[in-house]
C-alpha cells in the first residue's frame, strides 16, 4: 500500500516502481562487500555502522520530504540531518549505559500512563491533536493501540520509533532527576545568603575602570600569560579536535566586459522571444533560459519587481522587455490569465488495481466498475463521502484521514490540480490515473477565494562571470598556492600583496569556514592524516563565488588547549588582569592614607557616585554594569569603606553608608539552591568528555 503514499503527494508512481526495483539490485550488490565498508563511527563498546547510520538519515530525510512536501533536500539540511543522526546516537548510547548501570527503566503501567492515562506525554499529545482544531483525539491513540497488528508497515514503524522516544525521554527525565537531586545547599549558607538578599544598601561609589590604564602602562609578558593560563587552564578544555585554519579568498565577479557580453547576449534572446510561435515558447524557454519554463499560475506579486506590477497591468499575448534585477536579466510574456483559487482542499477514495502493487489483486475492469459505483452511489446521495471512503477505499490510511488530503497550494495536487480547480466545491468527479494502477473518486471538498493568476513564459539569465574571468581569478589563487608552500610563506606573501588572512575553527564535520560556505572539501583536507601542521592545501578550492587557498595552522586535540594555542584569545583578559594591578596598587595607597571615600576619591582624582537600594539580588551595580563581586563585598558590609575591590570592568572602592532591611524569606532562597539543578542540563558535555568517541564520518562525506 506505499503506493497510496506516492499518490497522495505527487505523481512519481513510476519513478517509485521502477527505482524500487533499482535501489534493491543496488542494495544486493552493496551487501556482498559490506565487511570492507568501515563503520561510521564508536561510542565506547557500542558501534554505529555504516549501514545503519544510512538507514536513519534516509528515514529522518523522508519525514523532512514528508513535512515539507518536496522531493528534494538542500544540501545545508542534508548536512544537519546526518548530524543529528551522529548527536543523538552519542547522546543516546551513553545515556543507555548510564540507565543500564543504574537500573533505571520504565514500567508498561507508566508508559500507558503517558499515552491515555493522566499524564499524557508531549510527544504524544503533538502527534495525535488536530493541527485545525488543536484537540488531543485520545480515541484515535486507543484506535492505535488495539490495532496495531493491522496497521500497515509504515504505521507500526512510526508507533514503535514514537514508544522508543517516549520511554527514552522518561528514562532521561528520571536520570536528570537524580542529578538533580544530588545538588545540596547546607542551610547556613542558605540563611546567610537570605540575609545578604534582605537587605538593600545605600553606598558611594569610586569608580578606577580599566579604560584610564594606557596598554603602555601595563605591558604585558610571558610570565603573565603563564600565570593567567595556570589559572583558568580548567576553562580550556576542548571538547572535541578542531582544526585552526588560515585562508586567502579571491573572488569571482563579473568583469565590465562579461555585464557587456551578457546584455548583447540578452538582447539577441529578447529578439528571437518575439517571434516564437505559441506552441515553442516551452521549448525556447528551457533552452534559452537558466530557469525551466513553468506552465502554473501564479498572482503577480510573486514576480520580481518591476515584472509584479507590469504583469499585473498586461494582457494576454504581451511582451515584458528585459531588465535588470536582483543579480539576473528577466524578460517574459503572459500567455493567460485567470480567476483561480490561491488553495484547493479535496478528499479521495483509492480504487487500484493489480499493477499498484500492496497484494491488491482485483483488474483494471473490475476496478473501474467499481469505481463508476461508487461515483453513483456519492453522486445520488445514497452514501456519505465518508462512508465510501471507510467501505472501498484501498488508502490504508483512511480510518486516520478519511480520505482527506488536506489543503494544498494550487497546482499541489499535480495530475489531479486542473479538474478540481474547476469541480464546484461539493461535487465528485471520476479520474483514471495516467501510470495505470487505478482510479480515483474524486470529491471538492473547499477552495480559498479567487484571485486573478497569469501563466507567464518567463526567461533569466543569471549575471555570472564568464570562463575567461573564472580562469583568470583561478590562476591568480594558484599561483599564490603554488608560490607559497608553508604557512609562514603563506602569512608573508598576503602582507607584501596586500591581501586579507581569515581564520576559522572547524570541527570534523563543519560545513562552512567563517563567510565561506560549502567548504566541505577544505574540512576533509585539513582532517587528513597526511595534512601537517604549517602545510598549505595543493588544490584551490572553490566555493560558491570564490576560490580558497587555505593553510593548517595548529591542530587542537581533545583535551586542555596549550598556552600558545589559547595565546590570542586570552590576551585581551590578560592585558586587563595587568591593568588590574596597577590599578589595585593605587586604590590601596590612596585607601590607607585616606579616612572616607571622598578622600580616597580626590586621592585618585575621580568622581564619588552616590547609588541607593543595592541588593545583593542585582543584576547589575546600577551604571557600572554586571559586578558580582563588588555586589557581594557590599552585602558583606555593614558599614564603612569595601575595597578595593577587583570587579569586571574596574577596580572600586566603595563607602557603605547605611542599610534598608526587611525580613529575610528563606524559602525565596530556594530558588539559589534549584538553580544548581541546571548544572543536569551539562550531563552529556560530561560524559561526553569521559568517553571514548571515535568518529569516523570523515571518510563517508
Amino acid at each position: 500500500m506505499a503506493i497510496i503514499g506516492s499518490i497522495r503527494k505527487h505523481s512519481w508512481i513510476a519513478v517509485v516502481l521502477v527505482g524500487g526495483a533499482i535501489l534493491a539490485f543496488i542494495f544486493q550488490d552493496l551487501s556482498k562487500n559490506r565487511s570492507s565498508i568501515p563503520d561510521m563511527g564508536k561510542v565506547n563498546a557500542t558501534t554505529m555502522t555504516s549501514q545503519r547510520f544510512n538507514e536513519l538519515v534516509t528515514e529522518m530525510e523522508n519525514n523532512y520530504k514528508m513535512q515539507q512536501q518536496t522531493t528534494q533536500i538542500p544540501s545545508d539540511v542534508e548536512n544537519q540531518i546526518r548530524e543529528m543522526v551522529w548527536e543523538q546516537f552519542v547522546d543516546e548510547t551513553l545515556m543507555e549505559e548510564q540507565t543500564t548501570k543504574l537500573g533505571l527503566t520504565v514500567s508498561a503501567a507508566e508508559l500507558s500512563d503517558m499515552y491515555t492515562g493522566m499524564f499524557i506525554h508531549p510527544a504524544v499529545r503533538q502527534s495525535f491533536t488536530d493541527p485545525q482544531t488543536g484537540r488531543f483525539d485520545l480515541q484515535q491513540v486507543n484506535y492505535w493501540i488495539d490495532n496495531f497488528d493491522n496497521l500497515d508497515t509504515m504505521r507500526r514503524m512510526q508507533w514503535v520509533e514514537l514508544e522508543k522516544n517516549v520511554r527514552r525521554d522518561r528514562e532521561q527525565q528520571k536520570y536528570n532527576s537524580l542529578i538533580s537531586n544530588g545538588f545540596y545547599m547546607p542551610k547556613a549558607i542558605n540563611e546567610k545568603i537570605a540575609s545578604y538578599a534582605a537587605e538593600t544598601s545605600n553606598v558611594r561609589v569610586a569608580a578606577l575602570p580599566y579604560s584610564s590604564v594606557a596598554d603602555e602602562e601595563a605591558a604585558i609578558n610571558d610570565d603573565d600569560f603563564k600565570a593567567y593560563y595556570d589559572e583558568h587552564r580548567a576553562e580550556f578544555r576542548v571538547q572535541e579536535e578542531m582544526r585552526e585554519l588560515e585562508f586567502i579568498t579571491f573572488p569571482v565577479n563579473p568583469t565590465p566586459e562579461d555585464l557587456n557580453d551578457i546584455e548583447n547576449d540578452v538582447k539577441k534572446v529578447w529578439e528571437e522571444f518575439q517571434t516564437v510561435p505559441e506552441d515553442e515558447i516551452a521549448f525556447f524557454v528551457n533552452a534559452e533560459s537558466d530557469r525551466s519554463y513553468d506552465s502554473s499560475y501564479m498572482k503577480a506579486t510573486s514576480f520580481k519587481a518591476p515584472f509584479d506590477e507590469q504583469i499585473a497591468a498586461a494582457s494576454a499575448g504581451s511582451f515584458l522587455a528585459p531588465v535588470m534585477a536582483g543579480g539576473e536579466w528577466m524578460m517574459a510574456k503572459v500567455l493567460s490569465s485567470a480567476v483561480r483559487p490561491d488553495s484547493l482542499r479535496a478528499s479521495v477514495v483509492y480504487i487500484l488495481n493489480s499493477n499498484a502493487g500492496g497484494g491488491i489483486t482485483r483488474s483494471d475492469d473490475q476496478a473501474k466498475h467499481l469505481a463508476d459505483s461508487v461515483l453513483a452511489l456519492v453522486n445520488g446521495n445514497k452514501m456519505s463521502f465518508e462512508q465510501a471512503v471507510q467501505q472501498f477505499s484501498d488508502d490504508p490510511q483512511k480510518g486516520e484521514t478519511m480520505g482527506d488530503m488536506n489543503w494544498q497550494l494550487d497546482g499541489g495536487y499535480g495530475f489531479l490540480n486542473e479538474q478540481i480547480v474547476n469541480t464546484p466545491v461539493g461535487h465528485s468527479f471520476l479520474f483514471t490515473h495516467p501510470m495505470g494502477v487505478g482510479y480515483f473518486v474524486v470529491k471538492v471538498t473547499d477552495k480559498t477565494p479567487a484571485n486573478k493568476k497569469y501563466r507567464v513564459a518567463l526567461i533569466t539569465r543569471e549575471i555570472v562571470p564568464s570562463n575567461n574571468t573564472n580562469r583568470a581569478i583561478y590562476s591568480e589563487a594558484n599561483r599564490f598556492a603554488g608560490q607559497n608552500r608553508s604557512i609562514d610563506a603563506f602569512d608573508a606573501a598576503a602582507r607584501e600583496q596586500n591581501l586579507q588572512v581569515r581564520s576559522a575553527r572547524v570541527n570534523m564535520m563543519s560545513d562552512n569556514m567563517a563567510g565561506v560556505p560549502n567548504a566541505r572539501s577544505i574540512v576533509q583536507w585539513a582532517y587528513n592524516e597526511d595534512t601537517k601542521v604549517g602545510a598549505v592545501a595543493d588544490q584551490v578550492y572553490e566555493c560558491d563565488g570564490m576560490f580558497v587557498v587555505v593553510a593548517l595552522k595548529d591542530v587542537y586535540k581533545k583535551g586542555i588547549a596549550t598556552l600558545d594555542q589559547m595565546r590570542p584569545m586570552i590576551e585581551q583578559q590578560v592585558r586587563l588582569d595587568k591593568k588590574a594591578q596597577v590599578l589595585m596598587e593605587r586604590a590601596n595607597a590612596a585607601v590607607k592614607a585616606g579616612q572616607d571615600i571622598n578622600s580616597v576619591a580626590v586621592a585618585l582624582n575621580v568622581t564619588v557616585d552616590t547609588l541607593e537600594g543595592v541588593s545583593f539580588n542585582d543584576y547589575n551595580l546600577q551604571q557600572f554594569g554586571m559586578e558580582p563581586k563588588v555586589l557581594a563585598a557590599v552585602a558583606a558590609t555593614q558599614s564603612g569603606l569595601v575595597g578595593p575591590v577587583k570587579g569586571a570592568n574596574g577596580v572600586y572602592v566603595v563607602q557603605v553608608d547605611g542599610k534598608v532591611a526587611r525580613e529575610a524569606n528563606v524559602n525565596e532562597m530556594n530558588r539559589m539552591e534549584q538553580g544548581l539543578t541546571i548544572k543536569s542540563r551539562y550531563v552529556s558535555q560530561v560524559l561526553r568528555s569521559i568517553a571514548k568517541i571515535t568518529d569516523q564520518r570523515n571518510k563517508f562525506f
